[in-house]
C-alpha cells in the first residue's frame, strides 16, 4: 500500500524550545509561507486532489477557493484536508483566527491518524491555545505524533518528562525521546542542544539506559516514517 501525501498548508504551530535547566533558547522563527509536499498518487485519490487544488490556490492567495476544496475535502473524511483546514483557521489570512476551530480540525485529523494534527494539537493543549491547558492530554498526542516519525514532537514529550507537566518525573525517558533527533539522520537542533543538557544531569548508568532505549525508539518509530521526517527536514531547511 502506498502511503499517502503529506500536505502542509502553512507551518506547524510554534514551538518555544526552552531549555530544562532555566536557560532560554533562542525561539525558532517559522517561515510564514506555503509549503506542499505531494508524494505520489495525489491526482489520482479525488479528495487529495482537491487538498492538492487548494494549496495550489491558498499559494496564489485565493482563499476563498483553497477554503471551498479543504471543506470539499474533509467532508470526505481525509485527515489531510482536515489537518489543513486547522492550519487555515489558526493563521488567519483570510478569516479572523479562531484557535477553538482550529483545534476542532486538528483533532479530527489526528483521530484520523495525521502526526502532523496530532503534534499541532499537542501544542494548543500545552500551551491553552484554542483549548483548555491540558499537559496530559498533550503529553498523548505528542506521543501519538512521535510514534508516527513527529522528532519535533518526540522533543516536545521530552521536556514533559523532564518537567513532569502531564507526565512522572522521568530523565530517562525524556533522554530516550529526545535521542532520535540527534541522530546523523535527522540532527534537530533543539533536541540536541536539550540532550546535550540533559545528559549532564543523568549518572553514567543512567544515560547508557536512556540512550539504548532512544536507539530503540529510533529504529521502531522514525525509521519505519522516513516521509515524515524528511518533510519535516525540509520544511526546517526552507526557513
Amino acid at each position: 500500500m502506498q502511503t499517502a501525501p503529506l500536505l502542509l498548508l502553512g507551518p506547524p504551530i510554534k514551538s518555544d524550545d526552552i531549555s530544562f535547566i532555566g536557560f532560554p533558547m533562542s525561539r525558532v522563527q517559522r517561515v510564514v509561507a506555503s509549503l506542499a509536499t505531494l508524494i505520489g498518487w495525489t491526482i489520482s485519490n479525488p479528495a487529495l486532489a482537491d487538498v492538492a487544488d487548494a494549496i495550489a490556490a491558498y499559494n496564489r492567495g485565493d482563499y476563498v477557493f483553497a477554503l471551498r476544496h479543504l471543506e470539499d475535502a474533509a467532508g470526505k473524511g481525509d485527515p489531510q484536508a482536515l489537518y489543513n483546514l486547522g492550519i487555515y483557521h489558526s493563521a488567519g489570512k483570510a478569516l479572523p483566527r479562531d484557535m477553538p476551530k482550529a483545534v476542532s480540525y486538528y483533532e479530527q485529523a489526528a483521530r484520523k491518524g495525521s502526526a502532523l494534527a496530532a503534534f499541532n494539537l499537542g501544542q494548543a493543549l500545552r500551551k491553552g491555545d484554542g483549548v483548555a491547558a491540558d499537559p496530559g492530554k498533550a503529553a498523548q498526542w505528542y506521543e501519538f505524533a512521535a510514534k508516527r516519525g513527529h522528532f519535533r514532537a518526540a522533543n516536545e514529550l521530552a521536556l514533559l518528562y523532564v518537567q513532569g507537566q502531564g507526565v512522572s518525573v522521568d530523565l530517562v525517558e525524556g533522554f530516550a525521546w529526545l535521542f532520535p533527533a540527534t541522530h546523523a539522520s535527522i540532527m534537530d537542533g533543539a533536541a540536541t542542544k536539550n540532550a546535550m543538557q540533559l545528559a549532564s544531569m543523568l549518572s553514567p548508568a543512567q544515560l547508557e539506559q536512556a540512550q539504548a532505549r532512544g536507539r530503540q525508539y529510533f529504529e521502531r518509530y522514525m525509521v519505519p516514517h522516513q516521509d515524515l521526517v524528511k518533510a519535516l527536514l525540509r520544511e526546517a531547511a526552507a526557513r
